[in-house]
């Protein structure tokens, strides 16, 4: 039994208009069903002891929100939730929406609602008593949930500095110096030619860091299609323009790319990333004296309207 955290969260109006504007064509249905246009998935019909009417799973900014319409004219306040995916529970907050729930769903328990066989919701206090004990089945989850995730948009990134990638920077003659030889086994391998670009990011103290993208085949290069190489010139190094005297200090599939300057370890800033395609977690990447090492993961948002999203 979730219990009550006596917090008085407020209204989402976003997660109402989405909630209103839900099509219910996939309700009685026995399987999940990606609607047509948006970052959503609808659910089939809920079953158990429960009023609710309709369940809709959608994405914004990658952050998951289950959206259930509650028949009846009783008063929601919000509250905590689990979320039982089978064997597995989830900590969720839940909000007054519209005419229904919004429900904050934590990044961890996608996976497993795409692989489950079995949703319930376990409602706190007031909540269980105007909700009741609504479960549904995950049967077609997993390419409803997927669809979403593809169309779901980038969180938003404004506290950080992007490294835009292009081919008309002066360092390209650099660029192509230092991947030379991945140039060459490209070549040798699929007897094409690779998409070079580059963008060089500067920082306090002189230091700086070349970053340089190779994009070709994906057999080749990974599910992403690219590569990222990021080089740093070593203190004293010569012949920098000729492509001496620069290592590598960063390596990855192909990301979109940002610096952090509110985290800064001895004069480098972390590196944040988010996949290129899909959803997914973002990543921290940690100067650790020598090159930058993966942290962790970057943590979800706080919702704009105050709901959070709880972890595992």
């Amino acid at each position: 039994m979730a219990t009550t955290s006596g917090k008085n969260l407020p209204r989402l109006a976003a997660a109402a208009a989405l909630l209103a504007s839900a099509p219910a064509l996939a309700q009685t249905s026995e399987r999940w069903a990606a609607h047509e246009f948006e970052a959503s998935a609808i659910l089939p019909a809920a079953q158990g002891e429960t009023a609710v009417t309709q369940a809709t799973l959608s994405c914004e900014a990658q952050r998951w929100r289950l959206h259930l319409g509650i028949e009846g004219d009783a008063a929601l306040s919000g509250g905590d939730a689990v979320l039982e995916v089978d064997a597995r529970s989830f900590a969720a907050t839940a909000a007054p929406a519209g005419d229904g729930l919004a429900l904050a769903v934590p990044r961890a328990a996608i996976e497993p609602l795409k692989a489950g066989l079995r949703l319930r919701i376990d409602l706190s206090g007031d909540l269980e008593a105007a909700v009741g004990d609504p479960q549904f089945h995950l049967r077609g989850s997993r390419v409803a949930i997927s669809a979403a995730q593809e169309r779901c948009s980038l969180r938003d990134m404004s506290a950080y500095t992007p490294v835009t990638f292009t081919p008309f920077t002066s360092y390209m003659k650099l660029a192509r110096e230092l991947r030379q030889g991945d140039i060459a086994g490209f070549r040798l391998s699929t007897a094409s030619e690779p998409e070079l670009v580059a963008a060089m990011a500067e920082f306090d103290g002189g230091r700086r860091v070349l970053f340089t993208r190779l994009c070709g085949s994906s057999w080749y290069y990974g599910a992403s299609g690219c590569n990222i190489t990021g080089f740093a010139p070593d203190e004293g190094g010569e012949g920098e323009e000729e492509g001496k005297g620069w290592r590598v200090v960063y390596d990855t599939e192909n990301v979109h790319l940002h610096t952090d300057p509110q985290a800064v370890t001895d004069g480098w800033p972390d590196i944040v990333t988010l996949p290129a395609r899909g959803g997914g977690a973002g990543l921290i990447w940690r100067w650790d004296g020598n090159a930058y090492a993966l942290k962790g993961e970057l943590p979800e948002e706080q919702d704009e309207a105050g709901i959070e999203t709880a972890q595992e």
